[in-house]
C-alpha cells in the first residue's frame, strides 16, 4: 500500500490533534507512555486535563520517578507501594470521570514519587478501569535533550502510543552539554562535540537509531514527536519537518508548539486528513 505525503495542519483543532490518542488496541484502556526531555511532566498533566474534561477516566503515573505535583481539587493521589493493592484499590474505584495520580512511594532523599514497575502498568491496564493512562516513562533532569542510558526508558510494553520530546530551543542551537542529559551517551550516539550544530541531520539519526529518541517502543505502538517550547524559528523549520516525516513514516505525527502557552499546538504534520485517526 503507497504511504500518503505528510499534510501540514497549522493551528489545528485541539480535538483533531488529541481525539485520536484515545484509540487502542486491545479493549477499553489507551496507554501512552511519554519519553525524552523538555517538557514531558507539563505534557503529560496536560493531557490528563484535557482528557478529564472530556469525562474520562484518567491515571497518571510513571514508571521511574517525579516530583509530586501540586495539590489539585482536579486530581486524587494513590500511594501504594503493595502491587496487589495497587490493583484492588483502583479496581475499588468509581466508573466516573476523575484524574488518579498513583505511586508507589516516596524517595525521602531525593523527594520525589516512584511508581510502579512497568509490568505493573501492564497490569493496570489489563484491569481496563481506566479510559486513558498516561506514563511518564524517562527523566531528563529538567534538560531540553537527551540520550537514554541502558536502563532508560523505562516503558511498558502494552503501550499504545509514545510521544517523544525534544525542547524546542536545542533545534539549530550549538550542542551544549549543560543542557543534554547524558551527555556522553548522547556524544556515543551521535558522533559530536561541545559547540557542533544540533542540525536536522542530527534529530534524523536520533529518530532513526535505535537507541535514539524512540529506543524501547514496543512494535505495536504508534509513535509522535513533540518539539515543545520554542516559537521563534517555528515557520522556518516546517520544510524540513515534512521532509522529516516523509523519511520517517513509522512515525504517526510530529507536533510543534508548547503545551504552556495558547493554542498548545501550533503545527501538525500528519498523513491522515484533518479529523481522521492518525
Amino acid at each position: 500500500m503507497a504511504i500518503s505525503s505528510p499534510i501540514l495542519l497549522t493551528s489545528p483543532n485541539i480535538e483533531s490533534v488529541l481525539n485520536p490518542l484515545t484509540e487502542n488496541i486491545d479493549g477499553r484502556t489507551t496507554l501512552i507512555s511519554l519519553c525524552g526531555a523538555g517538557g514531558k511532566t507539563s505534557t503529560l498533566f496536560w493531557l490528563a486535563d484535557y482528557f478529564h474534561q472530556q469525562g474520562k477516566k484518567v491515571l497518571l503515573t510513571t514508571s521511574t520517578r517525579m516530583f509530586l505535583p501540586a495539590p489539585s481539587p482536579r486530581r486524587t493521589l494513590l500511594i501504594e507501594a503493595d502491587p496487589i493493592r495497587q490493583l484492588a484499590r483502583c479496581q475499588a474505584l468509581p466508573d466516573e470521570p476523575m484524574q488518579l495520580v498513583l505511586f508507589s512511594h516516596l524517595d525521602r532523599a531525593s523527594g520525589k514519587a516512584v511508581g510502579p514497575s512497568p509490568q505493573q502498568i501492564d497490569l493496570l491496564k489489563g484491569q481496563q478501569r481506566f479510559d486513558i493512562i498516561l506514563v511518564e516513562a524517562d527523566g531528563a533532569h529538567h534538560k531540553l535533550l537527551k540520550a537514554p542510558a541502558l536502563h532508560e526508558p523505562c516503558i511498558p510494553q502494552h503501550s499504545d502510543w509514545v510521544i517523544a520530546l525534544v525542547g524546542g530551543a536545542m533545534v539549530g542551537a550549538s550542542a551544549d552539554p549543560a543542557q543534554i542529559h547524558r551527555w556522553a551517551e548522547f556524544q556515543a550516539l551521535c558522533g559530536i562535540e561541545a559547540g557542533d550544530p544540533l542540525d536536522w541531520a542530527l534529530f534524523h539519526q536520533l529518530l532513526s537509531h535505535p537507541e535514539g529518541l524512540f529506543k524501547g517502543t514496543p512494535a505495536r505502538a504508534r509513535r509522535i514527536w513533540f518539539i515543545n517550547g520554542d516559537y521563534q524559528n517555528e515557520a522556518s523549520w516546517l520544510d524540513e519537518l515534512i521532509k522529516l516525516h516523509s523519511r520517517h513514516p513509522e512515525i504517526h505525527a510530529i507536533w510543534q508548539g508548547a503545551v504552556r502557552e495558547s493554542p498548545p499546538i501550533r503545527h501538525l504534520i500528519c498523513t491522515a486528513p484533518h479529523g481522521e485517526a492518525l
